[in-house]
């Protein structure tokens, strides 16, 4: 009966973290101007360089119509350039103009700091174990959806 009890207590503290969580997170990409599918798309090209469109969408769980409009967007504001495949001419290729890596170049350590303070009370086992942890009760729940790893 504990563990019942248990399960409804950490399922309330995780929908209630994620919560105040993104609320911190959701008000610091804002700030920039940009939405949080914007701002994870200059994230992952920053980060990984070059994408197809479809990796994108697929990485921030977005459909591919939801994503061409941030693309088109993103396009727009010039931080970004869209080029077909040298081996693959179907495929739409993203990449990070030189305007796009300067404007996140000057938002990303802001964006650190946000998350730094987000969880400066934990220590580094702390962190390395709350990820683990949730990685193995995420894993489990997309198993019990009939999901794979």
């Amino acid at each position: 009966m504990e563990h019942d009890k248990n399960y409804l207590k950490l399922t309330t503290v995780l929908f209630r973290t994620m919560q105040n969580v993104s609320a911190v997170i959701q008000k610091d990409i804002q700030s920039y101007q940009l939405n949080t599918s914007e701002f994870g798309t200059l994230e992952l090209l920053y980060n990984r360089g070059r994408q197809p469109i479809q990796s994108i969408a697929s990485r921030l769980l977005m459909a591919n119509s939801s994503m061409t409009y941030v693309i088109d967007k993103l396009e727009n504001r010039g931080f970004i350039t869209r080029t077909a495949d040298v081996v693959d001419k179907r495929m739409t290729m993203i990449d990070l103009t030189k305007e796009g890596r300067t404007f996140f170049d000057s938002i990303f350590p802001h964006h650190k700091e946000t998350l730094r303070s987000i969880y400066q009370d934990l220590s580094d086992e702390e962190l390395a174990n709350i990820i683990e942890l949730l990685k193995k009760v995420g894993y489990r729940a997309m198993h019990i959806n009939g999901d794979q790893k």
